[in-house]
Formats: C-alpha cells, structure tokens, sequence
C-alpha cells in the first residue's frame, strides 16, 4: 500500500511524552500508511538521538531549529515538507488508543471529498468573539472531566481541536498553510478550521479512542513555556482578538 499520511510531530524536549506518543501510533497504526515528519524546535540531543533510532521501524523525516519557533511555524514547516495525500498534525501528548485509528480516518475523508479537515475532537459551536461552546464539544477522549464520548461515527463540526487534525491536499492546494500571526501559540486550529469552510470545505470529529494527557497539553505548563510565553491568558485573549476580527463574516458559527 502506497503512504497516504505526512503525520507532523513538533516536539520541544519533554521525549518521555513523545515517545509515548510514537509509540502507540507505531502499535496501531501499518507502517506503510504513513511517515513521520519530527520538527524539533531546538530540543536536546536526547530527541534527535532517540527519532534516528525510529528510522529502522517507519519513514521519517527530521526537520531540526536551532531556536523554538513556536508549535505553529514548526507545523507549517512540516506540511511544506510533505507531499502525500493527507497531512495530519498531532501534539506529542496524545495517545491514539484505537487500532486502525488512522485507517478510519483516511476512509472517512476519502469517502467524503467535501471533507477539508478531519479531526479526533472539536467544537459544533464558535462564538463571534472567538471563543468556542465547550457544550458543543464531540470526541471520544478518554478524559474524565470532558463530556460525554460521541455515539456516532463522524460528526459534523465547525472547528477541530489542535490536538489532532487531519487535512486533504485538495484543502491545502486552495488554503495553504497555517496562518503565523498567531504567533506563538493559541487559535491556529479554529483558523484553519474556518479557513476549511471558507474555502468550501466542511469540518468533522471522527469517532476514535485516545487520550491526551493533561487535558490541555504539558508544554503550556513547564517552567521553560511560561518563560517563553510570560502571560499565556494575554496570548489567548489576543488571539481570540485576531480570529474574531478576520473571520467576522463568518462567525458565529454554528453546525450539527
């Protein structure tokens, strides 16, 4: 079988977390499904060290910076690297739990080309202001204080969550990539979501198992991001700022 999917790690230190990652995707995911795309945003050597030692087990491609560029511009770096149908981005705190998990998402969208984005969770609800209807949120995230799983198989969503999202090529040719004005963090995955839409394209959460751990992501919570990032509310409530205002002829946004 011919690779389908670019997956895109961006990784900052914490290896424990990504190798936890990588390796439940290697246990339920065909090698030949996929290659990885590993953009390492001046970690130590550790990390370089431990993604040569994953050449012998599946593709992948190392993309290394000398200084943090931030989780956005490190994924922009990696879909420009990537030339395979599907381009997925995954954070390296989320444990893909489902067997096949990768195969069924590739079946929805192919299944589906009206389908610009495809993730494991998201909102149905986003609010003119930017921020989203956690009520709204569908998933099938083993994670205790998030609503109840989703019953059905693929829903319709207005934005995908960050934490996994899977895009067509036929999306990216119109849209491109990631929008940097968001700068370091924060809102990059309701842009594109809407972006999805924009262009013609609808957005869905795919039923499948995982976990992500923290609920929210580890990185935000090291003393190294809150050095780089002195007040992370302010980030977000700017970028909130920045995403009501370009798309407020779109929002509020509501499906399902």
């Amino acid at each position: 079988m011919a690779k389908r999917v670019s997956i895109i790690i961006a990784v900052w230190n914490q290896l424990s977390y990504t190798k936890l990652t990588i390796d439940h995707i290697l246990k339920n995911t065909p090698a030949d499904l996929f290659e990885l795309i590993i953009v390492d945003n001046g970690s130590k050597p550790d990390v370089k060290a431990y993604v040569e030692s994953l050449k012998d087990k599946v593709d992948t491609v190392y993309i290394r910076n000398d200084e943090n560029l931030g989780p956005i511009r490190a994924i922009n770096q990696g879909i420009k690297a990537s030339a395979l149908d599907y381009v997925a981005v995954i954070h390296n705190d989320v444990l893909v739990l489902e067997p096949g998990w990768l195969g069924k998402i590739i079946a929805v969208m192919d299944a589906d080309p009206a389908i610009g984005i495809a993730g494991l969770a998201g909102r149905q609800e986003i609010y003119k202001t930017g921020c989203v209807n956690e009520d709204s949120l569908k998933h099938n995230l083993q994670n205790e204080d998030l609503n109840a799983p989703m019953e059905e198989e693929v829903s319709r969503v207005a934005v995908v969550d960050g934490l996994f999202f899977m895009m067509s090529r036929r999306f990216l040719d119109k849209a491109g990539i990631l929008d940097e004005a968001y700068g370091y963090m924060h809102c990059y995955d309701l842009d594109i979501s809407l972006a999805s839409i924009r262009n013609g394209f609808k957005n869905v959460a795919v039923k499948v198992e995982a976990m992500h751990l923290g609920n929210g992501g580890m990185t935000r919570k090291t003393r190294d991001y809150k050095m780089l990032v002195k007040d992370d509310y302010a980030l977000l409530k700017r970028n909130c700022r920045i995403l009501a205002h370009k798309w407020r002829d779109i929002l509020p946004l509501k499906v399902g």
